[in-house]
């Protein structure tokens, strides 16, 4: 760990990159599973988020990251979840919610949970407190753009349009830059682990995204939502003190054990 926790520290770009390239892998053994045997897919969609949600967690833990990952300690500036708990409900606002059996309700509100918890504890709790020795705008910046593009992995899968595309990158990335400067604001994950599982949770619902998908959220609705995400992250990016970058900034830099 000491060898890991020296890269993450002088290389935190490479590292966050590196970070972001394993985590995929971690599916790849399950996926070969199911093409080997037959099996049906859908029990992935709960067990990969769930063996990832796993591995990020423990790594915070062995690095000794519990506290600079807002794991710990107390939640500041709660009100400015306000704004992304309303926006998230936008689309069952809109286009109100689908049937769906009560076990599959449990079932991928398990897999968003699980979801949430990896890629929160990917993209802003190692990534940006470990981007933060470049300052509070690349880290929320440069965090983004790796969140954003490690979700264009679904191309593999998921047959889109070229504008479909520039969709799902614009959407991903509003979510990540509101989500950072949330993070750096309020000091905690553990509220944007919830937001994030709302937001999931409502797509699926709505039937605007996932398995259950009866229309498709407009796009132009889609990027006016991220471009307002972008704004207020931006907004919110400038009202970071000194303070808030330096109690998320990796152990080492911020004179923290880490709260392990």
């Amino acid at each position: 760990m000491r060898f890991l926790r020296n890269f993450a520290e002088t290389r935190p770009f490479l590292f966050v990159v590196a970070l972001v390239i394993v985590q995929p892998i971690l599916a790849v053994p399950f996926i070969a599973y199911v093409k080997l045997t037959g099996s049906s897919i859908t029990p992935l969609q709960l067990i990969i988020p769930t063996v990832q949600s796993v591995f990020i967690l423990w790594l915070i833990w062995a690095m000794g990251w519990m506290k600079m990952s807002g794991l710990t300690g107390q939640v500041r500036n709660a009100h400015l979840l306000i704004y992304p708990a309303l926006v998230h409900f936008i689309p069952a606002l809109i286009y109100g919610s689908v049937a769906i059996s009560a076990g599959w309700v449990l079932f991928y509100f398990l897999a968003v949970l699980a979801t949430g918890i990896s890629e929160e504890g990917v993209t802003r709790g190692v990534a940006v407190p470990l981007l933060a020795k470049y300052g509070k705008w690349a880290a929320i910046l440069i965090a983004a753009v790796i969140f954003s593009a490690s979700h264009l992995t679904n191309a593999f899968i998921e047959d889109f349009s070229a504008l479909q595309w520039v969709d799902k990158f614009g959407a991903t990335f509003g979510f990540a830059v509101l989500y950072g400067a949330l993070f750096l604001r309020t000091g905690s994950l553990l509220p944007l682990i919830f937001l994030h599982t709302l937001n999931d949770y409502v797509y699926v619902t709505s039937g605007t995204a996932g398995p259950f998908v009866a229309e498709a959220i407009d796009i132009r609705l889609h990027m006016a939502i991220a471009a307002a995400n972008v704004l207020v992250g931006l907004y919110l990016l400038m009202g970071v003190t000194d303070e808030d970058l330096t109690l998320r900034k990796a152990p080492a830099a911020a004179g923290d054990s880490g709260g392990r």
